[in-house]
């Protein structure tokens, strides 16, 4: 501010002042909880009005979290993540980095949000509902992209129609809050694929996506890496991997349902990753064919 005119001078450090006052005296996000598997983060005033509502929360979020670990047969990466009590209402999300924890500890911090008013609504004639709903449902989220795989496909698995997660999310309520899961899985069934997932489970239980989890780990799976989301690519490659964990064709059940579904490429890619397989481990012509199935050229195993 070099030069500036003594009066205006004594205006900017004014305004300034008055913006960093402001700062200082608007409620700030902290600690309040570390539990089993979740380091909890409030707005100070919202946690303090609260404090009663969201603590009764805290048990329930470490039970989902083991309960979801047993029915996949697979843990994430880490033992512990945070969730944030947001202070917007409304809503929930999952992230890989949560920048408003991030501001306070200075590390990475994965991990979940279910907005402060979810806490001491009521829905259904429950109280917090929704807080169940969200917490259950963003671990999912969460858990898939940690585990498998960001970037699954946003118009039949997960963000803009999340029927996966759903699913999900009652079958881990149904175990611990049965009568919450009831009206979660009514208001679910009004989109078709979520009755497919249930189906699924139904049908063929966890054992399904356990084997096409522990598959797509395995072979090095990274979503993202077919094309745009939603694509037809990306569609097949997932398809691909569900009927590799199933112990039957499903084909005729994801056909009508699954957005831009193609039945020849899904089994070219199951036989696609056959061949792959069938060759001698250290060849190079076997090194050669995974990285061309990994960047979705899948047909170079077939010629």
């Amino acid at each position: 501010m070099q030069g500036l005119p003594i009066r205006r001078l004594a205006i900017v450090l004014a305004v300034v002042s008055t913006a960093s006052a402001a700062r200082a005296q608007s409620p700030r996000y902290q600690m309040i909880h570390e539990g089993k598997h979740w380091t909890w983060f409030a707005r100070q005033d919202q946690f303090r009005k609260h404090r009663a509502d969201i603590a009764a929360l805290y048990g329930y979020a470490d039970q989902a979290f083991d309960k979801l670990c047993d029915s996949w047969g697979l843990k994430p990466p880490k033992d512990k993540y945070t969730l944030l009590v947001m202070a917007r209402p409304g809503g929930g999300f999952a992230a890989g980095d949560i920048s408003e924890v991030r501001a306070i500890t200075g590390k990475e911090s994965p991990g979940i949000g279910c907005a402060y008013d979810a806490f001491s609504g009521t829905a259904n004639g429950i109280k917090a509902y929704w807080a169940h709903i969200l917490i259950t449902h963003e671990m999912v989220n969460l858990f898939t992209g940690q585990i498998v795989s960001g970037g699954w496909p946003v118009d039949w698995w997960a963000n803009h129609r999340s029927p996966f997660p759903l699913m999900t999310a009652v079958e881990i309520e149904y175990a611990l809050v049965p009568q919450m899961a009831v009206f979660h899985e009514r208001q679910g069934r009004e989109d078709p694929l979520v009755g497919m997932f249930l189906q699924f489970k139904d049908q063929f239980g966890w054992a399904m996506f356990r084997k096409a989890f522990h598959t797509a780990i395995g072979d090095g799976i990274r979503w993202d890496a077919f094309g745009a989301n939603p694509s037809r690519l990306r569609t097949a490659y997932v398809a691909a991997y569900l009927q590799i964990g199933a112990p039957e064709d499903i084909s005729h059940i994801l056909a009508p349902l699954v957005p831009g579904y193609d039945a020849q490429a899904v089994k070219d890619i199951v036989r696609a990753r056959s061949q792959w397989f069938a060759l001698p481990e250290e060849s190079s012509r076997r090194k050669a064919l995974k990285a061309a199935f990994l960047k979705g050229d899948y047909m170079a195993a077939l010629k």
